[in-house]
């Protein structure tokens, strides 16, 4: 229906519909109108189209249109003339033609377009092999020096060819000078349009013999800028492509990290699965039909929650790339890869979270709906391993994506996650989180005494280290939601049977990785739950010295935040002591975790003393 197209075309371009130039405010209305359609769409189109040029029918009529068409034609004799390399996908004048087809689309209808605009669109990349990049030097600098040579060479070509035809001076000098990239396209709405054209192309017809013998990383780089060049309308066309699951993964982690949404340090570890747990999960996986895959899985999905089609509301999020996003996630899960595995679970929480909402709450009825799904599919016969599996794989991904969607969660936001139907945040994370709270409140009841009437000034050492103690204790909030999350997918992972006697060569070397990478999530499961206590008794002890000078209006805050860092530091104890008993004699450290934990307990407890006034 004509509203459902609106709804669909206005919420492909307002996802990513943040801070537009004037130009590009024009193209999201014009791709507005397009989806409108009707008389109020026309009425769109032509107040879009308005000041950015003319047809040459509004313009000169019949002569200046047969002088457009004479020079379209020398234009497509010139194409032809041209040799079509072993590597192109499309030769010269059907790339042309693709431009052409695209700027048409964005412009909402051949009508809209400006003559000058439809003319360089035709000859986007005249003659472009005409001037030899071996004329130049090697390197990024040598490239550029050929790149600009050969577009000034194109538009002084095309504008000898248009006055040739006869067409009009203004529109020939105009339209070379697009040819040329002569004009900003942050100034320009047709530079922009035929700009928008030209990177269409690429992603839609070019992109896959494009990407053949570079790495992720290489096509990621080129990805982002692509993705940077294109207005936000272009942007929305582009998410609407089919891509293959390796480029949908690189256009994803491209456009996170053109939008500000890369990692700017590592992303948090994922756990590396045993080797069984990843065999098991491919082949479960190629059980599943990949065609229904992505119909089922939402229809799972909205019948837990049917507000989570406004998360999903976006082109790149259809059913068909759901299978795709699965695909090069279980390709990353082999240890070498898992970094990068890491940087695109991350790039789709960032996006995820900025342009759909998607919260730390939402992950439950995800991880419900993507392991029923697949074990609809599933082997009778393997449907526990294989349930395992698939619960293991969902952590490994959550213990990078939850803790950066924690940390932006509002505190109604918080609260709904906690109260899902996943075991984390929990006990250990509000420990974190009051922590930090209660550091907070010493530290204003600190800093406001100091500004009262005859207050007295707390030490600077003190006002520093419970600065750094709230810093240290937020980031041990998303260490303990990765820590737990590793934990937990370490208990699911399926494991090969301990073969007699004990394997060696290679398949003993995966054993023992296995075996670390297990010791490993133990002994975080202890160490962040420890770190927090520390901290908490350590800026507890601190203020001890300042507790008399509070002003006495304070006094209930101060004890709110001492006895919030008391909880968090009883919550830590009892985790960290869980936890030693679970590890046992595994060998993960847990001596000299054990050794510090003794001590602290063992410290004298500063919180009676901390609210004595």
């Amino acid at each position: 229906s004509t509203a459902a197209g609106a709804t669909a075309a206005v919420s492909a371009v307002a996802v990513f519909a943040v801070g537009a130039a004037e130009p590009r405010q024009r193209a999201f209305v014009t791709a507005t109108a397009a989806a409108a359609g009707g008389l109020g769409g026309f009425f769109l189109w032509h107040l879009a189209a308005g000041g950015v040029g003319a047809t040459a029918s509004s313009k000169g009529g019949g002569a200046a249109a047969a002088a457009e068409e004479r020079a379209l034609r020398a234009v497509a004799h010139v194409h032809a003339k041209q040799p079509c390399r072993d590597e192109d996908v499309l030769d010269e004048a059907a790339h042309c033609q693709e431009v052409e087809r695209w700027v048409i689309q964005l412009r909402g209808g051949r009508d809209f377009v400006p003559s000058a605009l439809r003319l360089a669109a035709r000859a986007h990349q005249l003659e472009r092999h005409t001037l030899p990049r071996r004329d130049y030097p090697e390197g990024r600098e040598g490239y550029l020096q050929w790149r600009a040579a050969a577009r000034r060479q194109q538009g002084t070509r095309f504008q000898e060819l248009l006055v040739s035809c006869g067409v009009d001076n203004a529109v020939a000098i105009r339209a070379s000078r697009l040819v040329a990239k002569d004009l900003s396209t942050k100034e320009d709405a047709d530079m922009q349009t035929l700009e928008d054209a030209g990177c269409l192309v690429f992603l839609g017809q070019q992109l896959c013999q494009f990407q053949q013998g570079m790495d992720d990383l290489k096509m990621v780089d080129v990805l982002q800028k692509t993705w940077r060049k294109l207005s936000r309308q272009g942007q929305a066309l582009a998410m609407g492509l089919d891509y293959t699951p390796r480029m949908l993964g690189c256009l994803l982690e491209g456009i996170a990290a053109a939008e500000g949404f890369q990692a700017t340090t590592s992303p948090l570890v994922a756990p590396r699965l045993p080797v069984a747990t990843v065999t098991l999960l491919r082949d479960s996986w190629s059980l599943v039909s990949q065609d229904k895959f992505g119909a089922e899985f939402y229809e799972r999905l909205y019948a837990e929650d049917n507000n989570l089609r406004l998360v999903f509301d976006n082109p790149v999020a259809r059913p068909e790339n759901i299978p795709k996003v699965i695909r090069t996630l279980l390709d990353l899960l082999d240890s070498e890869s898992v970094p990068r595995l890491e940087r695109l679970v991350h790039a789709i929480t960032s996006l995820s979270r900025h342009f759909g909402r998607l919260q730390t709450k939402h992950l439950a009825p995800f991880k419900r709906a993507l392991v029923r799904t697949v074990m609809a599919h599933a082997a009778s016969k393997e449907r526990r391993k294989t349930n395992q599996a698939w619960e293991a794989f969902f952590y490994s991904l959550y213990a990078v994506a939850a803790p950066h969607l924690v940390l932006h969660d509002s505190p109604a936001q918080f609260v709904a996650a906690s109260a899902a139907s996943l075991p984390t945040p929990g006990g250990g994370t509000q420990a974190g989180y009051i922590a930090a709270q209660g550091a907070a409140l010493l530290e204003m009841c600190l800093r406001v005494t100091a500004l009262s009437q005859g207050g007295t000034g707390a030490p600077a050492e003190v006002l520093h280290r419970l600065r750094d103690a709230q810093e240290w204790l937020v980031d041990a909030v998303r260490d303990e939601v990765n820590s737990y999350c590793g934990l937990i997918c370490s208990c699911y992972a399926v494991t090969a049977d301990e073969p007699e006697p004990p394997t060696r060569g290679i398949a003993g070397v995966a054993n023992n990785a296995e075996e670390a990478e297990r010791k490993r999530w133990l002994r975080r499961s202890v160490e962040v739950p420890l770190h927090i206590a520390e901290l908490s008794m350590g800026s507890a002890v601190a203020c001890l010295p300042c507790r008399r000078q509070i002003k006495r209006s304070l006094h209930p805050d101060w004890v709110a935040g001492a006895k919030l860092m008391r909880t968090a530091t009883e919550i830590c104890f009892r985790n960290v002591s869980l936890n030693l008993q679970s590890a046992g004699s595994k060998g993960i450290g847990g001596e000299g975790l054990e050794k510090r934990f003794v001590k602290l307990r063992e410290t004298e407890p500063p919180w009676e003393d901390l609210v004595t006034f």
